[in-house]
């Protein structure tokens, strides 16, 4: 017989998803005891893990302690928000649930070494179930991907649904790969759910995937097998299915996303879509010396070691390999942006593109065309497969050596990017030409290596993370959260210098007009604009839209806020880190350096209008809102002063508002929250229509009396999206218990 190999051995597949795993938990090892630390990046002081997802963390967790619901709307931050259609939040992502039952620090802790942990299990499966790998060459390529420096850039920048995201990309080939392979149609099930669960993450990657599944199927159609006529005819119906049932698993989120892109500012300009562009420079220089001083979105390191076995991969014989080159090429060449006439016509011709700005993520996808290059690399060279040149080997190597022992010399230090330039490429070739030469056995070899991808990787990706503990994490503005949060009644906050970030005003349950998030709704950036004195700016992700020359606390000193306009969204308070001697602001406290003042011309959280002021407010005035939003306030302020009308906020809630009023007039009852659809209204139980006040803000149309007004967030797009979704995954969980069920019934005649 003959003997066994270490790859024909059935541990060896488990063996090598146990490394996968032990790898990435190594570079998490400082939460193993401390599972309340949070990953912040050592390139920024903040982190959009806390400012921009752990205030929607905090809310699903609180609202399904109290009422055993998630809640659809956000009051946190921007005054309102409509959270179903928001992505950040995860809302209808299962992991995510997991908010729900455990500590929040922990959850995002799992979610990241899940993902990357997923992410890397579906390379290895893809190489070595789709691709027939050995399992060594496929965990080279799984850890290629899984700790790939700009991967691990956006998860030190707290950016945990886009490494969510990610995750399922590699699960989305690998179904429609074995679709193509054997036209099973489990296996469009599969793509079909990893696309449905980026949407639900982040539709950004969803983008992404879609384009490269469609460019893999016709290559893999046209290029590698050359299919035509019956084969067509059989493929083409079971490829339809991935598109069709991603669409309704995902309906739940992709409605309300839909509507919610009629109302947003996303829809990016030529020249901000081209942000966090690349120069050929900076592509050659963050590709061999790694640093993240630019930030996450200018990271685009793959690994040297990785480039090297990439390069490996290649072969005349492997039409598929040229496929995934050819997808570092068109990456690196829309990287550099408007620098290059692909970027324009991409943005203008390639529906979706309008809304993704960056072009340096598209080396997202990069990193999984090279993670599966690298595992072809590997694999040929354990198999004798590729043609050496010595002299070749041995000037590369003498190269990089020379250039990086140069770096450190000319910058007189050691750093790792120098250190890596020198000993990576040298390592990496003394250990190919050794096992070409058998002086190395293939299997030492790969295994090596294997170990120089890790090594390589994950020394870099420990220069961009930091470990923060909860005191640290919400340390920056608490003393002035907590402050606030003593203070009677409904009220929201205004910062102009961000004394109060998002995670700590929602921590200390404080709702804000200003914040962070990635879409925000038009009209309320607009009316910012002019309630915060800082004047139109294009899209940011920011409000304020923070200068990026300009620190935080400084930005906005000499900016004057309108306060009767801030007075409209209920802002009582003002927090900021410098003296605001404004008409109208009442100092009212300072704490930890952070100046506190009181809004003399806030409006509380529900006011009632005559049917005057009432007729105004909902005209159409066009280029003067200004004029009309400033009239709106000085009369609601007469009618408060006046006392005849009364309205009192008895309950509040993300997506219900109970509230009392009365009238000795009709009138129109106006709440400072924002108008969007789906807000409806019951006026002692009777159905009435929620309409737009002065373009903005939500308001009621009451009679004279007493009445009890409950207003209730429940959109039509969620609705048809939750009963679409439902529906797939009941088809889905049928078809396969059918499938089952046929299977069991034909096992008793085959063994016959």
């Amino acid at each position: 017989m003959t003997p066994r190999t270490y790859e024909s051995q059935e541990w060896a597949g488990w063996a090598a998803v146990a490394a996968l795993l032990a790898a990435i938990l190594i570079l998490f090892a400082p939460i193993l005891g401390h599972p309340n630390h949070l990953l912040y990046p050592t390139f920024s002081q903040h982190s959009d893990l806390t400012v921009s997802h752990w205030p929607k963390a905090y809310l699903m967790a609180r609202t399904w302690q109290t009422s055993r619901s998630l809640p659809l709307w956000t009051p946190a931050n921007f005054s309102g928000m409509p959270l179903a259609a928001n992505q950040v939040a995860m809302r209808f992502y299962p992991p995510a649930w997991l908010f729900s039952f455990l500590p929040i620090d922990l959850v995002f802790n799992l979610l990241l070494v899940f993902h990357l942990f997923w992410g890397g299990l579906g390379i290895f499966l893809l190489l070595r179930r789709g691709y027939g790998l050995d399992s060594i060459p496929s965990l080279a390529g799984a850890l290629t991907f899984a700790l790939g420096g700009k991967l691990l850039a956006h998860a030190a920048g707290g950016h945990v649904i886009l490494v969510g995201a990610m995750a399922w990309m590699p699960w989305a080939l690998l179904g429609t790969h074995l679709l193509l392979r054997e036209g099973h149609l489990y296996w469009a099930g599969l793509a079909a759910l990893a696309l449905a669960m980026q949407m639900a993450t982040d539709v950004r990657i969803t983008l992404y995937t879609a384009y490269l599944l469609v460019a893999y199927v016709l290559w893999e159609m046209l290029v590698v097998r050359h299919e035509r006529g019956a084969y067509l005819r059989f493929a083409i119906p079971r490829l339809v299915v991935i598109p069709v049932l991603a669409a309704l698993l995902s309906a739940v989120q992709f409605l309300p996303l839909l509507e919610l892109a009629g109302y947003s500012n996303r829809a990016l300009p030529l020249a901000e879509a081209g942000r966090f562009s690349l120069t050929p420079l900076t592509l050659l220089v963050g590709l061999l010396l790694p640093n993240a001083r630019g930030g996450h979105e200018m990271v685009v390191y793959l690994g040297l070691v990785s480039l090297a076995l990439a390069f490996f991969g290649l072969s005349r014989a492997n039409r598929r390999s040229w496929f995934f080159c050819g997808v570092v090429l068109l990456a690196a060449l829309y990287a550099l942006g408007p620098a290059t006439p692909l970027f324009e016509l991409v943005y203008r011709w390639v529906p979706g593109f309008r809304w993704v700005r960056a072009p340096a993520r598209v080396f997202l996808p990069a990193s999984l065309a090279v993670a599966a290059l690298v595992g072809m690399g590997v694999q040929r060279l354990a198999r004798g497969q590729v043609r050496w040149s010595t002299p070749i080997a041995l000037a590369v190597g003498l190269l990089t050596l020379g250039l990086g022992l140069g770096l450190m010399v000319l910058f007189g230090q050691v750093n790792r990017a120098a250190l890596g330039l020198a000993l990576l490429p040298s390592l990496t070739l003394l250990a190919v030409g050794l096992m070409v030469r058998q002086g190395l056995s293939p299997r030492l070899a790969v295994l090596g290596l294997t170990l120089l991808v890790f090594a390589d990787l994950a020394s870099f990706d420990a220069t961009m993370m930091r470990f923060v503990s909860p005191e640290e994490d919400f340390a920056e503005g608490g003393g002035t959260a907590n402050y606030l949060a003593g203070q009677p009644g409904l009220f929201r906050t205004y910062s102009p210098s961000y004394s109060l970030p998002s995670h700590v005003a929602a921590r200390a349950d404080l709702q804000t007009a200003d914040g962070v998030e990635g879409v925000h709704l038009a009209v309320y950036d607009r009316f910012m604009s002019l309630a915060g004195g800082y004047g139109y700016t294009s899209f940011n992700v920011t409000v304020p839209p923070f200068p990026p020359d300009r620190p935080l606390t400084e930005a906005f000193r000499d900016t004057q806020p309108d306060l009767r306009l801030l007075g409209l969204l209920n802002v009582e308070y003002l927090a900021a880190a410098f003296p605001m001697d404004w008409p109208g602001l009442i100092p009212f406290a300072e704490v930890d350096g952070v100046r506190v003042y009181r809004n003399q011309y806030a409006l509380p959280r529900a006011w009632i209008v005559p049917p005057s002021a009432a007729d105004a407010a909902q005209a159409d005035a066009g280029d003067d809102w200004a004029r009309q939003l400033a009239a709106l306030a000085d009369r609601s302020a007469q009618t408060m002063a006046e006392g005849e009308y009364t309205a009192e906020v008895t309950h509040y809630g993300p997506d219900r508002i109970e509230i009392n009023t009365r009238l000795p007039e009709n009138g129109l009852l106006v709440l400072s929250e924002i108008w969007y659809p789906g807000w409806q209204a019951t006026v002692d139980g009777e159905t009435r229509p929620v309409e737009q006040v002065a373009g903005i803000l939500r308001g009621v149309p009451l009679e004279a009396g007493e009445h009890r007004v409950v207003l209730t967030y429940d959109p039509a797009s969620v609705r048809w999206g939750s009963r679409l979704s439902m529906i797939a995954i009941a088809g889905m969980i049928g078809w396969g218990g059918f499938r089952l069920w046929r299977l069991r019934q034909t096992q008793p005649a085959e063994e016959k």
